[in-house]
């Protein structure tokens, strides 16, 4: 298959699939790696979020004027996934006046938030993306390259699209739980897309709902706190969309801007493969990926309405050398 769609900022060249890259990349990098964007670059795939798409989106996507936010509750979950520490929240009140502040300590990664690019490396290469090395992110090379403050000046506006798993497990007749490793399928995401009427474009923002915050939710409301523990351990046993190699080429060759989903670490987990699509997305192709991104409402307007494509916006933390940002996403469908 040749490559199909146009680089943004160069005229007249392509951008290349997953097999070029393979066959023309040199020794010393992954084999996979798309750096493609300069050897300056610091923000990956948010580079095919051009001003003309931004624009065109803008005015296309939103039909019926309805926002939903995809940022869930600060206090959840209750015990983060791999073993990340819960949120420290307190209220402040001045005793001289009526007036109040609050703090919050939280690890950027413990709820609604997107991996950054100095989050994941590529394990065997020992590189995260770009060419980005731990001496610089806490060695004496030290510096704030590829930090979450490139991805803030950008911005996240683009095209989002929502395959709903859960609605279509339903209608399949699909038994699964959620909080146990269980790999949704390359043919499943064709058919789940094709079951919705989404047409995948360039630049898309791809957001797969589990039902893992669903069911999260379900637990909670019994008291069942102990089914929840089990959710903060170092390695934790979820939902999310399988390893292999034709997700790999797919999600690559699709072009997609940006990734998530509602469970902790978008692809199922633990992983399968020796090499794990955390490794790829963000090392080797410079795409954000969300976690825990409550998609329950967005899922409800998207059924209502019968559309599942929205304008999606997200303002990442302007934190230079930053690893991750609470998502501060919205959707306006």
């Amino acid at each position: 298959m040749p490559s199909q769609f146009q680089h943004p900022t160069k005229k007249g060249e392509l951008l290349p699939i997953l097999q070029e890259l393979i066959d023309s990349n040199p020794k010393g990098v992954p084999k996979e790696a798309a750096w493609i964007w300069g050897t300056d670059d610091e923000v990956g795939r948010l580079n095919l979020l051009s001003p003309e798409l931004v624009k065109r989106v803008s005015q296309s996507e939103p039909k019926f004027g309805l926002v939903s936010s995809l940022n869930w509750d600060l206090t959840l979950p209750l015990h983060p996934p791999f073993g990340r520490p819960a949120l420290k929240y307190d209220i402040q009140a001045n005793p001289n006046a009526l007036i109040h502040d609050d703090t919050v300590i939280m690890n950027t990664q413990s709820g609604s938030q997107f991996d950054g690019f100095r989050h994941f490396g590529h394990i065997s290469c020992q590189v995260m993306y770009n060419g980005l090395t731990r001496d610089e992110i806490v060695g004496p090379n030290k510096s704030l390259r590829c930090g979450m403050q490139a991805c803030s000046k950008h911005g996240i506006v683009g095209r989002g699209v929502l395959l709903d798993f859960v609605r279509y497990a339903e209608e399949k007749g699909i038994e699964y739980d959620p909080f146990k490793r269980y790999g949704i399928s390359l043919e499943q995401l064709k058919d789940i897309a094709a079951f919705q009427g989404v047409q995948f474009e360039f630049g898309d923002i791809l957001l797969i709902r589990t039902g893992w915050m669903k069911k999260y939710s379900e637990v909670l409301a019994e008291g069942n706190i102990t089914e929840l523990e089990q959710t903060g351990a170092t390695s934790p046993n979820a939902i999310g969309i399988d390893q292999g190699e034709d997700m790999k080429y797919w999600l690559h060759d699709q072009y997609f801007s940006v990734v998530g989903g509602d469970q902790p670490a978008f692809e199922a987990w633990p992983s399968r493969t020796e090499e794990c699509l955390h490794e790829y997305l963000l090392a080797c192709w410079g795409v954000l990926i969300g976690e825990m991104l409550d998609l329950e409402d967005l899922a409800d307007k998207c059924r209502s309405t019968g559309k599942y494509s929205f304008l999606f916006m997200s303002a990442p933390f302007n934190s230079p050398g930053g690893v991750a940002t609470f998502a501060n996403a919205l959707c306006v469908l």
